[in-house]
């Protein structure tokens, strides 16, 4: 009985420590916040935006490190089988993670690095054509408005003049959009600080990676230690079907990126269309956002072609949404969707609802959320609903005899 002491009390001591944080701490937490929101709103918002930015750096790093592991463990694997045959494998063993990690590391920066200087160039040129041809562009509408005007006033159909829209003054404001466009590509001071923020996160990525059994071990025994043994269990089985989930589903949007933009660069160097290159890469870039990224990409490509040849953008467009066919019936339900899991119908609700609260961060982590959620709500409803059965079956069978 004396061996047994230290155990209860140990015990006693957790389970008053959990009470105290899930009864007391939590809820004055809560209360605090929700009376700030109330009382004053703006600088509640204004400190949470202040918090969320202090972390951003770990949050990228944190999605780094997860999209950098993917490609990680397939490393490791390999350079073990490589040198599977050597006696001392200890060395091997050592220099493993290091130079594995730093293999990873040039292979996803490198293609990241490689897109950003491909795309923003050509899309900067692009803008400032564009900025330089406004003049022509506000005579061939205010021209072609004016034909309208005239066209209609046949049918006794009135519309204001030009002029009057803008309030009797030059309408197009030349220099405002000119100056717009410019300011966009200036080099700014939060430039300095996005910069800052992506290097902490690549610091902090390298650190998880480095660490990522002892983290992941560290976080299990704090689990155990808060929760009860069932109730812990149930989450790290919750956080290994999410880590499943999400790797699977960033490995195929990745993989369907890659396919499409393969395709998108053979097709425009068959039909001779200009930047291939370019716009193939843009194309699988925001094939990654599911269904509205090939959207985004195909107006960027079609304003960079239109003013090399108008023709040849009409074509682009027809081209994309042929393309767009091909891979929704047969690249994304082969590559995504069984990899996933997840019904069409709740792919389109969840991209719609994550882009309408989040942007295109949303958009990206909407899908692979809501399969987790759809599965765990699946996993409720069978076992409730066999239970369910199985108790009728005992009634009727209670009910025969």
């Amino acid at each position: 009985m004396k061996e047994n002491k230290p155990l209860i009390k140990s015990t006693t001591n957790k389970s008053r420590s959990v009470g105290i944080l899930k009864y007391t701490i939590l809820p004055i937490f809560i209360l605090v916040a929700l009376v700030a929101l109330v009382i004053n709103p703006e600088k509640f918002t204004a400190a949470l935006a202040f918090v969320t930015g202090a972390f951003s750096p770990l949050v990228f790093g944190f999605c780094l490190a997860y999209v950098v592991n993917l490609l990680l463990r397939p490393i490791e694997k390999f350079w073990l089988w490589l040198w599977r045959n050597l006696k001392n494998q200890k060395i091997i063993l050592i220099i493993k993670r290091p130079l594995c990690l730093v293999l990873s590391f040039l292979i996803v920066l490198g293609m990241i690095f490689a897109i950003v200087f491909m795309v923003l160039p050509a899309l900067k040129e692009t803008v400032s054509m564009f900025t330089s041809r406004i003049p022509q562009y506000a005579v061939t509408a205010e021209k072609w408005y004016n034909q309208l005007v005239e066209f209609l006033a046949k049918y006794d159909i009135t519309l204001p003049a030009l002029k009057e829209l803008f309030g009797n003054k030059e309408a197009p404001q030349l220099n405002a959009f000119q100056g717009v466009f410019s300011k966009t590509f200036d080099i700014t001071s939060s430039i300095v600080s996005v910069v800052v923020d992506i290097v902490l996160g690549i610091v902090f990525s390298i650190y998880v990676l480095s660490q990522k059994e002892k983290l992941c071990r560290q976080c299990k025994k704090a689990v155990f230690a808060i929760f009860s043994p069932q109730k812990a269990e149930r989450t790290v089985e919750l956080a290994n079907l999410t880590n499943n989930i999400f790797a699977k589903f960033v490995t195929g949007q990745l993989t369907e990126a890659c396919i499409i933009g393969v395709l998108c660069f053979i097709g425009m160097s068959i039909f001779r269309m200009p930047y291939a290159g370019i716009i193939s890469v843009l194309i699988g870039v925001t094939a990654l956002v599911p269904i509205f990224g090939a959207f985004i990409g195909t107006g960027v490509g079609a304003i960079l072609i239109f003013f090399e040849d108008p023709i040849k953008a009409f074509w682009f467009i027809v081209f994309i949404l042929i393309l767009q066919q091909l891979e929704g019936n047969l690249i994304y339900p082969r590559v995504v969707g069984q990899s996933v899991g997840l019904p069409g119908i709740w792919v389109l609700a969840s991209v719609t609802v994550g882009g309408a609260l989040f942007g295109v961060g949303g958009m990206l982590f909407s899908v692979p959320v809501c399969t987790v959620i759809y599965t765990v709500f699946k996993q409720y409803v069978n076992k409730k609903s066999k239970n369910t059965y199985e108790e009728t079956l005992d009634v009727d069978e209670t009910e025969s005899i």
